[in-house]
């Protein structure tokens, strides 16, 4: 399936024949970012699903260990799938619903 011509210039009355498929790609950004020191951690991944958020989880849990990490999420499906094995060192906090303008890391 191609994706529809726009305005195309060609002489009058001759319809432009022109097949061209319209391809997104998309990366998405997980972060975390302290609100004490203004430290980030960010990894840039090729899904926003479960497996990703599990794959960040594991690498934030890795920076400073023997810190305690606490995380404010929206209420995503994949932040609340239950096959997350969330790490030890790590809380999660869930915002109320429809309220993502309550999330620190939206200002950021």
């Amino acid at each position: 399936m191609f994706t529809k011509n726009g305005k195309a210039l060609t002489a009058r009355g001759v319809k432009p024949i022109c097949p061209f498929q319209q391809v997104f790609q998309s990366t998405y950004l997980f972060g975390a970012f302290s609100p004490i020191n203004g430290a980030s951690f960010l990894l840039e991944l090729p899904f926003c699903n479960t497996d990703s958020f599990q794959l960040f989880l594991n690498e934030f849990s890795k920076q400073k260990p023997n810190e305690l990490k606490v995380i404010v999420l929206y209420n995503g499906a994949f932040h609340k799938a239950s096959r997350l094995e969330i790490p030890k060192n790590i809380i999660l906090i869930f915002l109320p619903p429809y309220s993502p303008e309550l999330n620190p890391a939206e200002k950021i």
